[in-house]
């Protein structure tokens, strides 16, 4: 307890203005709390008023070492979720126990050692999922409550406000994803908000390289590298051939220092791959990413033109300086008898032909992309198979989405792993099975998703189009979005 006390005033001393306890997740304090980690007999364990004991003498530590006129937040879980864990109604509790010793008390959820995916919502949980702890956590006790979790949506966080659920709301990965959200909310820039994708880029970088990296700011966790963005000191005109993520930021960034920069995109729409994203709701942020890296660039002065293929003859007739070639990837489609029938949907297209999807569907790659629609399939209620050669499922997955994935996929998909497809049929896919038997995987309508390959004959058509070129995103090495954007933002900073 003494340490915590000194530590809060050393904060004091060093100008901080306000401290935080940190009593959830399944950190020390909140081990004191939980039943699931307190098996103590002394009287630090067993009742409630034993586990709380020692939050509320690190509080008192705390209250001690910075007076009465120093703000002090407690932040805790209102609710475990998990079997052995406590429920809600001990989370009244706890908060009405430590309430005396704390001006904000901060309602979170979940412990990371089980319910790592609620108490950082991932994208498989509604946005604002845990505020109703917060909500009733305040009818039960007078100082101001705080409220966290997935919260992006600016109208959202109104509205806990102003109808009472919360006197607070707090914000984590949406302002890794835009440090500037709270001011542009203040500007009523609500449309200019990059938001958080919920990917857990970040955390899987964290928990790699303890070191933080967000898929769609390319600038968290490197401030200090002298990378800001700063005015070219030569003006060029550059062209960006494909307006898939990738594409997008580097004219935006080109544009920000000042450069000239025209975008085409083959297509009557920007996005790229985002684009088939639309389909599916718990990646739809993946979608808007491409609308709102859009509004950017031509806010930053971008000229955008679609339906608009670069060839080199384009390029030749456009004579830039620089030419940064995005033309990201196509899909996979190897030479499996039947591929091409009637009943398979490429994914990237499932978004067009979405209608076209019967009650028993076949998923057939087991990749990060085939075993999310395979998840949506199942969510809108069909029978999902889902065949993948490899014994691993989504191996291109981070390390903390995927545990969630696949939690994901036993719920809603009969999941077949070691399967080589042979034939597409009519009545659904030929496959040999581990024991090198012949079997048929029955349904009425195959989802490909095989994989991309990177549009290298664009890459080769195009490599000596302009004195300075560079190749990135998918077209260069296919990859995810995260490499896309930062090969982008790189990209542009070299010009």
């Amino acid at each position: 307890m003494k340490a915590y006390g000194h530590a809060a005033g050393l904060a004091k001393r060093a100008g901080f203005e306000m401290v935080m306890i940190h009593g959830g997740h399944g950190w020390l304090i909140n081990q004191f709390l939980s039943p699931l980690f307190n098996h103590r007999s002394d009287s630090y364990g067993g009742s409630l008023e034993n586990r709380v004991r020692f939050a509320v003498e690190v509080l008192q530590s705390v209250r001690a070492a910075v007076g009465p006129f120093f703000p002090i937040e407690f932040r805790m879980s209102g609710a475990e979720f998990t079997e052995g864990g406590y429920g809600l109604e001990e989370g009244i509790q706890i908060a009405q126990a430590i309430e005396a010793y704390a001006d904000i008390i901060h309602v979170s959820a979940g412990t990371y050692q089980k319910t790592f995916g609620i108490t950082h919502p991932s994208m498989f949980e509604a946005h604002g999922r845990n505020v109703y702890l917060a909500a009733e956590i305040k009818k039960h006790v007078s100082k101001p409550v705080a409220t966290i979790g997935g919260l992006t949506d600016p109208a959202m966080m109104e509205d806990i406000i102003a109808s009472g659920k919360a006197d607070i709301v707090y914000m984590a990965r949406q302002l890794l994803a835009d440090p500037e959200t709270p001011q542009k909310i203040m500007e009523g820039r609500d449309a200019d908000i990059v938001h958080c994708l919920r990917c857990f880029t970040c955390m899987a970088e964290r928990a790699a390289t303890a070191t933080r990296r967000c898929t769609v700011n390319p600038l968290i966790g490197r401030e200090l590298d002298g990378t800001e963005i700063q005015p070219a000191p030569v003006k060029k005109k550059v062209l960006v051939a494909g307006a898939g993520p990738g594409g997008l930021y580097a004219a935006y960034t080109a544009a920000r220092r000042g450069h000239q920069v025209v975008l085409c995109e083959k297509e009557s729409e920007v996005g790229g791959i985002l684009k088939s994203e639309q389909a599916i709701p718990f990646k739809r942020e993946m979608y808007e990413l491409g609308k709102t890296y859009e509004r950017l660039a031509r806010q930053a002065g971008v000229e955008i033109r679609l339906n608009t293929e670069v060839t080199p003859a384009y390029a030749a007739k456009e004579n830039p300086q620089a030419l940064i070639i995005a033309a990201g990837s196509r899909p996979l489609v190897p030479p499996i008898k039947g591929l091409d029938g009637d009943n398979v949907i490429i994914v990237n297209q499932y978004y067009k032909e979405k209608a076209k999807v019967g009650n028993h569907v076949i998923v057939f790659g087991g990749g990060l992309a085939g075993c999310e629609c395979a998840i949506h399939l199942g969510q809108e209620g069909k029978e999902v198979e889902l065949i993948e050669m490899r014994p691993a499922l989504a191996p291109d997955a981070n390390v903390r989405h995927r545990p969630l994935l696949l939690a994901q996929i036993e719920k809603y998909v009969h999941v077949h792993t070691q399967y080589k497809g042979l034939e597409v049929t009519p009545e659904g896919v030929l496959c040999e099975d581990p024991q090198g038997q012949r079997v048929l995987v029955p349904g009425d309508t195959v989802i490909c998703a095989l994989g991309q390959r990177s549009r290298t004959d664009v890459v080769e058509a195009l490599q000596d189009s302009a004195p300075f070129v560079r190749v990135i995103g998918d077209a260069a090495k296919v990859s995810t979005i995260t490499n896309a954007v930062y090969w982008g933002y790189w990209a542009a900073l070299d010009i």
